[in-house]
């Protein structure tokens, strides 16, 4: 990412940028003389030029035929959760979860009687939602106390400007609440079951049940182990989801379920792939195993810095274009899709779906490859 950034201080032509002027190619000192290959480098610059500022000039005109909600929504800061807060939620979900299920742990009730002065109930009748219904309420107040700057939230650093934070009672608040609540429940709820099985698991071992002191151990490192390692997984979940649902103007809930599925989905790939390898059967999941593609014996040549991707660095061989600007296909998706972001631009919010295809470009390439020899490879990389 910080080669992408850097790249762009460099001089360069009006494809990326949408200005004018030439471009030195990579490698060559910009010869003025009038020789066969200097002509030819001028020329192979200004169809680059050519091409680029093409791309960027169809950007404007879809830019200034957007809707003003997709202007707007571009113009300012899409609205985030406070991350330190939204883990800290996550995390006593899961201890609680751990606390009630399957039984009340005797430490409840006690912290009940000095803390609360009263009596908590000896039986949970489903103790799962009694946690989510809670949860609900006291990340309300939570939220609510955190928009306003009470202490200690506000002692909490680095936090959100207040306008970039969530309003707890907006409709993208109330999701966030619903959602995150249901998915501590359920990562706690799981962990349990973990617990539960690796308990049988050592009294199958064994041949009896392990001493209190040893379960209490073990039953609490396996907890806050959890809880300190999903939890930031779960809230960098929610944040994507909510960057995504905000862009497209659609519900939270469908948007936080298809990453979770693209998500599990990517692990099954990605353990299968390897037991695949293991055995000899690597080609059985190829179609599932991203190529990363790339030109062999470009990497010396004289080539116009304007086709090159801004973020690898290297010759295009699929390029796209985003907001007038080209990039390699697969840097890029992988750019916006973990960011949201444009690669180059400051404070712009970008989507997947806006990644077209520069044909135009493309074909530049080949023609040069074929011109000069390259051989397009390819690295097998996880999608």
């Amino acid at each position: 990412s910080a080669d992408g950034q850097t790249r762009e201080d460099r001089p360069h032509g009006g494809g990326r940028g949408g200005g004018g002027g030439g471009t030195p190619a990579r490698g060559g000192g910009g010869d003025a003389g009038g020789g066969p290959e200097a002509r030819q480098e001028r020329t192979l610059e200004e169809e680059v030029e050519r091409l680029l500022l093409g791309h960027r000039r169809a950007f404007e005109e879809i830019r200034a035929g957007e809707t003003e909600r997709r202007a707007s929504m571009r113009r300012q800061a899409l609205r985030k959760p406070f991350e330190v807060l939204e883990m800290a939620y996550q995390a006593a979900l899961q201890i609680m979860m751990a606390l009630l299920v399957p039984k009340i742990h005797p430490i409840v009730p006690h912290l009940s009687r000095v803390l609360m002065r009263r009596d908590y109930p000896a039986e949970l009748a489903l103790p799962s939602l009694a946690v989510f219904v809670s949860g609900l309420h006291a990340k309300l107040a939570l939220d609510t106390a955190n928009l306003w700057g009470m202490i200690p939230f506000r002692w909490v650093q680095p936090r959100p400007l207040r306008r970039e934070l969530v309003h707890p009672l907006s409709p993208r608040g109330l999701e966030l609440n619903l959602v995150g609540s249901l998915a501590g429940v359920c990562v706690g709820r799981a962990m349990v079951l973990v617990r539960q099985g690796l308990r049988l698991a050592a009294e199958a071992l064994l041949g009896a049940e392990p001493p209190a002191l040893i379960r209490w151990v073990a039953a609490s490192a396996l907890h806050l182990t959890a809880s300190s390692i999903l939890a930031p997984l779960i809230v960098g979940g929610l944040s994507a989801s909510l960057r995504d649902a905000q862009f497209r103007g659609r519900p939270l809930l469908p948007t936080a379920l298809g990453r979770l599925w693209r998500f599990l989905s990517l692990g099954v790939v990605r353990v299968a792939h390897a037991g695949s390898e293991a055995i000899g059967a690597g080609d059985l999941l190829s179609g599932y195993i991203a190529e990363v593609p790339y030109w062999a014996g470009a990497e010396d040549a004289q080539v116009p810095e304007d086709l090159l991707c801004p973020i690898t660095g290297s010759v295009f061989v699929h390029p796209v274009s985003l907001h007038g600007m080209v990039f390699e296909e697969h840097a890029a998706r992988r750019w916006v899709e973990s960011t949201g972001r444009h690669p180059v631009l400051q404070g712009v919010w970008c989507h997947e779906a806006e990644l077209q295809p520069a044909r135009d470009v493309e074909a530049l390439c080949r023609r040069l490859a074929a011109e000069h020899g390259w051989v397009l490879r390819s690295s097998h990389c996880s999608q």
